[in-house]
């Protein structure tokens, strides 16, 4: 899973180098940590308003870091923007593949109290986002909820990221 993870951030890092070579694109793309969605997973988000327009899209990939009950996802999303020059709503869905690995079935801990399914998984996610976002002169604030479902279950959720203009 670390040799997964590594790999999507140097994928993310090079995307940006090679979008940063065009004049336009430095600050329509970011790159962004971000604190929820399906639970309390910690995501990494590549993130490309498109240039004079009010949309873009997101390509993410998270995990728990847990060692019990390990959760990965990664997925792609649209967004449309409502507002004019740094302060948006933000109105947009995701897919994501959702895999919950159990490793050990008698230590659960803090597994219990978060949002996401505490049984192995391998399935597809669908979350629709509502929020505000602010671009700061090379930074990115994102907060809202989204919730979602999966083919058994709804979950509910919410995130927080902070990101920087690449």
């Amino acid at each position: 899973m670390k040799k997964q993870i590594v790999l999507s951030c140097l994928w993310f890092f090079s995307l940006s180098i090679c979008n940063a070579q065009t004049p336009d694109s430095s600050k329509y793309s970011a790159l962004s940590f971000e604190i929820g969605k399906t639970g309390l997973i910690y995501n990494i988000s590549f993130d490309r308003k498109l240039s004079g327009k009010n949309f873009g899209y997101r390509i993410n990939m998270g995990s728990n870091f847990a060692k019990y009950l390990s959760v990965f996802t990664t997925g792609v999303g649209g967004y449309y923007l409502l507002g004019q020059k740094k302060k948006y709503f933000e109105l947009g869905i995701d897919l994501s593949y959702f895999v919950v690995t159990e490793i050990s079935d008698d230590q659960r801990g803090f597994a219990d109290i978060i949002i996401y399914p505490d049984y192995p998984i391998k399935t597809f996610y669908a979350s629709m986002n509502v929020g505000y976002r602010k671009y700061g002169n090379r930074s990115l604030f994102r907060i809202g909820i989204s919730p979602g479902f999966n083919k058994t279950e709804f979950l509910p959720g919410g995130y927080i990221s902070y990101g920087f203009i690449l």
